[in-house]
């Protein structure tokens, strides 16, 4: 089965946000919200970070104040302590049911067991940067086979 690029990526985050000391649960929101935010970058590529930063701006209610503080590392805004994208809190609900409900348990287990093994192997300092992680962790391994 050939699995797609944004349960890669999701995987890959948790793994990066639980070694950089994030709890289970707000890792796992963290994996999808950061996979949902490359899906967006990738269809509003020659804007950026500022023009992704303004169109969460836009989207939110005029009483709800994000925090771009709170996981400034993955440059995620954040809405009562959970990660905001795409006009929505992320959840990890949300990472379970990309990861295990729509790939099953055997192959959900295989995505997380690929990533997991990729993020034991990086710098920390490279985690700590989104750039590098882009760069040196992300493009070399998304398009592996996971079987």
């Amino acid at each position: 089965m050939k699995i797609n690029r944004f349960p890669k990526m999701a995987a890959l985050q948790k793994y990066r946000a639980l070694k950089l000391g994030y709890p289970q649960d707000i890792a796992e929101a963290i994996g999808y919200a950061e996979a949902l935010k490359y899906a967006i970058f990738k269809r509003l590529a020659q804007y950026g970070l500022k023009r992704y930063q303004e169109e969460e701006e836009k989207r939110k209610k005029q009483q709800i104040n994000l925090d771009w503080d709170k996981f400034k590392i993955f440059k995620l805004a954040s809405y009562q302590g959970k990660p905001y994208v795409g006009g929505k809190v992320i959840t990890p609900q949300d990472y379970e049911k990309e990861i295990y409900w729509k790939w099953g348990e055997e192959t959900g287990k295989k995505i997380e067991n690929w990533a997991k093994s990729i993020i034991e192997k990086t710098p920390k300092d490279y985690l700590k940067n989104e750039q590098k992680f882009f760069k040196e962790v992300w493009v070399p391994h998304r398009d592996e086979e996971i079987t």
